[in-house]
């Protein structure tokens, strides 16, 4: 059988929709660009560091979103892409939230994300869609359900979420905007599953304060698979809470993780405790938000936390 000519190869890859992923080498992008690299886009990282070889269908892109000066050079990245994917933004765990981290927080976020905006607005040919990831932080904590109607908190992270999400209001009206506001994201390599189950494993584990705080999560695989049936559906556009539908209580997970690893998970760790050590954020583990959706229509891998720690341990 006859070989293509190269160029003819070369134009058959250039035929595949593109989709520009800043923040693709975290924990979350790593799985988002492996499953859009299967489904047939070719995905471009940007990367602050030293771009790289493609790999398949993966290929990197220089940026620094720190700077201004690059923006046209973004804005040819983005032209005619298919779409646009934000995953950008530190870590909420980790040091102190002092007022420095706090607003290393922001800036990790709210700074890449203006870039992009103004590159896509830049761009000749707009890209199609522009998928912003956020948190359902968006919403505060409490004890209520919150759904895509629901408004906004007054607490830090009900703050970060709205300010991640603020610079998408003067993006050009012909792109179409997804916000994937996303709950505790748990896999494997990453993200807060580790630490969650660190003390289950030393044989220490099991309730956090009062243990009736909400848990609204969403397993790697079912989260990167609705990211990538929102870019491709045309229709889809607004806000998702990207949620599993069985949003449990902490004493719940705790009896699950305990199970799953082979554990007792009767130990409480009062919340002062964790007050003492992490200050105000000890929200993130002794707080919480029953955060459901009424807009996602997809067919859950892991609906449940038992099915998904039995996967993921």
């Amino acid at each position: 059988m006859n070989e293509p000519p190269a160029e003819a190869a070369t134009e058959t890859i250039r035929a595949h929709p593109r989709v520009v992923l800043a923040g693709g080498t975290g924990f979350l992008g790593r799985r988002l660009a492996a499953v859009l690299g299967g489904g047939g886009y070719d995905v471009v990282i940007l990367t602050r560091g030293s771009t790289r070889p493609p790999v398949g269908p993966i290929s990197f892109a220089a940026w620094q979103p720190e700077s201004e000066n690059g923006i046209q050079a973004l804005a040819g990245i983005l032209s005619g892409a298919h779409a646009v994917v934000n995953l950008c933004g530190e870590s909420i765990g980790g040091p102190r939230w002092t007022d420095r981290r706090k607003a290393a927080l922001i800036a990790s976020r709210v700074t890449p994300t203006t870039r992009l905006v103004a590159a896509a607005n830049a761009a000749d040919i707009p890209p199609g869609v522009f998928l912003q990831a956020s948190g359902v932080g968006y919403y505060g904590v409490g004890s209520k359900p919150v759904d895509e109607s629901s408004g906004n908190g007054d607490d830090f992270l009900a703050e970060l979420a709205q300010q991640w999400e603020a610079p998408l209001c003067s993006l050009r009206a012909d792109v179409r905007v997804v916000i994937a506001r996303l709950g505790v994201v748990l896999g494997r390599g990453g993200g807060a599953l580790s630490q969650m189950l660190a003390p289950f494993r030393m044989f220490v584990g099991g309730p956090i304060a009062t243990g009736n705080q909400w848990l609204s999560w969403i397993h790697l695989h079912d989260a990167t698979a609705i990211m990538a049936a929102l870019i491709a559906d045309e229709k889809s556009s607004g806000i998702y809470n990207l949620v599993a539908p069985g949003v449990i209580r902490n004493a719940q997970f705790a009896e699950a993780a305990g199970a799953a690893l082979g554990r007792p998970a009767w130990m409480i760790t009062p919340r002062f405790v964790l007050k003492g050590l992490l200050g105000e954020q000890a929200t993130l583990v002794c707080d919480g938000q029953q955060a459901v959706s009424r807009r996602l229509n997809h067919d859950f891998d892991y609906p449940e936390i038992k099915g998904a720690l039995e996967n993921l341990v």
